[in-house]
Formats: C-alpha cells, sequence, structure tokens
C-alpha cells in the first residue's frame, strides 16, 4: 500500500484558524490519506514565552486549558499521528532547563497533553522523504535550502508565510523542499507582533504519496473564487 500522508501545518492552538481543522480532514478524504503528520508548533505556550508577552492573553493555565480542548478536536479526528515537535511545543522543556531542572522530572508530550495515539518525535522519514519542523531555519526558499544541503527531500512548517514546492534534479537522483504553510489566525494575541507586517501566514497544508509532493491552500473568503 502507498503511503499517502496528510502533512498539517502549524496550528499554535488554542490559535488555530476557524474552519483549518475541517479543511484538513476534507483534504484528507479527498486524498484518500492514510498516514498524518504534524508539522510540529501544535502549541503555542504564549504564556511562557520568551519575548514580551500580549497585556490581553490568558494565563499560563488557562492556555493550556484552552489549547488542551482545541488539540482534542485534533486528535477526534486524527487518533493516529507523528508530531514533529517544534520550537514552541519544547518551550516548556525550555524553561525547565533555566532553572536546572532535568528532562527526567518532566512528563513527556503525550501524557501532558494526554494523545497517547501521536508519536511526539523530532524528526521522521516516510519513503525517504524527511520531515521537521524547521526550527533555526528560514528565508525565501526555507525547506528547500534544506533538502539542498542534505541532499533529501525535505519537507517542513515553522516560517508561516512561506508555501510551496521547489525541485532539483541532478543525473541520477532529485529532490524537493516542500514548506507547508501553516494553520495560524494572525489576529489572534499571540501574533500581534506581526499585525503591521504586510506578508501574512499562508493558510495551507501538504500531502504527499509515494513520495511525491502536493499542497493546498485552504480557501479563504478575501481571495476565493
Amino acid at each position: 500500500m502507498k503511503n499517502r500522508v496528510l502533512v498539517i501545518g502549524d496550528i499554535h492552538e488554542p490559535c488555530s484558524r476557524k474552519g483549518y481543522l475541517e479543511f484538513c480532514q476534507d483534504i484528507y478524504e479527498q486524498w484518500d490519506c492514510n498516514r498524518v503528520v504534524f508539522i510540529g508548533d501544535v502549541v503555542d505556550w504564549h504564556g511562557i514565552s520568551f519575548h514580551a508577552r500580549h497585556p490581553e492573553a490568558p494565563g499560563v493555565l488557562d492556555e493550556y486549558q484552552l489549547a488542551f480542548d482545541s488539540i482534542h478536536r485534533w486528535y477526534d479526528i486524527f487518533p493516529e499521528a507523528k508530531v514533529c515537535k517544534g520550537n514552541h511545543d519544547e518551550r516548556i522543556i525550555r524553561l525547565a532547563e533555566t532553572v536546572d531542572i532535568p528532562a527526567k522530572f518532566l512528563r513527556n508530550y503525550e501524557e501532558i497533553w494526554e494523545t497517547p495515539g501521536w508519536d511526539w518525535v523530532f524528526e521522521t522519514t516516510i519513503d525517504n522523504v524527511y520531515y521537521f519542523h524547521g526550527t533555526g531555519f528560514g528565508g525565501l526558499y526555507p525547506s528547500f535550502n534544506v533538502a539542498r544541503s542534505m541532499g533529501c527531500s525535505t519537507v517542513m512548517g515553522h516560517v508561516h508565510s512561506v508555501a510551496g514546492i521547489k525541485w532539483m534534479v541532478g543525473p541520477l537522483s532529485r529532490w524537493f523542499g516542500m514548506d507547508v504553510g501553516c494553520g495560524i489566525d494572525d489576529k489572534k494575541f499571540a501574533f500581534a507582533y506581526g499585525k503591521h507586517m504586510k506578508k501574512k501566514s499562508v493558510i495551507s497544508c501538504g500531502v504527499v504519496i509515494d513520495g511525491m509532493p502536493y499542497l493546498e491552500l485552504m480557501p479563504l473568503e478575501k481571495f476565493k473564487r
């Protein structure tokens, strides 16, 4: 059986875009997918950010409960998935490290979010395609730059304003970089820092069929035909 992978972009719960879950569910069914990869930043953790916090944002416990409820909407639809750990997902671990709390005293992600069917990983490979969040990488073609340096097809998220597929072909092989965009709501408190930016988030997801990439943009009223 071919691997038909749905790749869900950054959702930063509880700040995902209205309708993005249903859009991803529709794409999963339309493409007859049989595997799911969350590309990272499933949660935002604005309350424990290392940057300035929005004064109207909920406190840490309230944000956790809002994110927990939102994540379980996704979990109900996609009970089995690979989840690439993003830099926002890791905020709670990074904060613990700043006060010298060893990892052995912390709960793992499956326990924190009560998602036993989700395998939280840093990276995963399916059909020789490398999936990871993309922490530390940026630019106009983030995933392609990674793919070119590693010499293998790469799928990543992390850069909200970039989505697309770019190929490189040599005499003996070909590989691609796919940036899957994201599923966030730019108007939510967590993204207030970018309200004056001209480049906005690309609301989309990816599909990889037996190692071949496809990008699906979510229809939005402003651009919808």
